[in-house]
């Protein structure tokens, strides 16, 4: 695989904004030392895009990722697990239903027992993507499936 990825001014200051939380224009514009007005324009852009929120303190302008697109992005990462549901979730909707709490463990038994593998895929991608050795992951795995058990 080409890890050669082109990265714009726009993916520099995403990047910054994500680590920051929140920043002011002016000190993006000095960090990524890109003109003040070049940053102005590529806020405006993503602001525009929902990718950035915009606030202003007196006079001065701080951006900031915007909770949908982080939303949206977090749901995207999940891939093919997107439609899952973690075991809280599931608990609460079937008490909701009015489900007894019996026919709830079982349902929930049956969720996992059709799901594992796909649990256990992405479950072993984020370990590895956070830089997990195989023997941490697979200490952390038989804790995560004896919780959803």
């Amino acid at each position: 695989m080409n890890k050669n990825i082109l990265k714009t001014s726009a993916d520099d200051l995403y990047e910054l904004v994500k680590s920051r939380k929140k920043i002011s224009v002016e000190e993006a514009s000095k960090f990524l030392k890109l003109p003040v007005k070049t940053v102005h324009a590529l806020v405006e852009f993503l602001v525009e895009e929902k990718i950035f929120g915009i606030e202003y303190k007196f006079t001065t302008p701080y951006i900031y990722l915007s909770e949908k697109y982080s939303k949206e992005k977090i749901s995207a990462e999940r891939g093919f697990t997107k439609n899952m549901i973690t075991k809280e979730e599931f608990f609460e909707k079937a008490k909701n239903r009015n489900i007894s709490f019996q026919k709830i463990n079982e349902l929930w038994k049956k969720y996992i027992t059709k799901n594992i593998q796909f649990i256990k895929e992405e479950f072993y991608t984020k370990s590895q993507s956070r830089g997990l050795s195989r023997s941490q992951i697979d200490r952390l795995w038989e804790k995560y499936i004896a919780y959803l058990r």
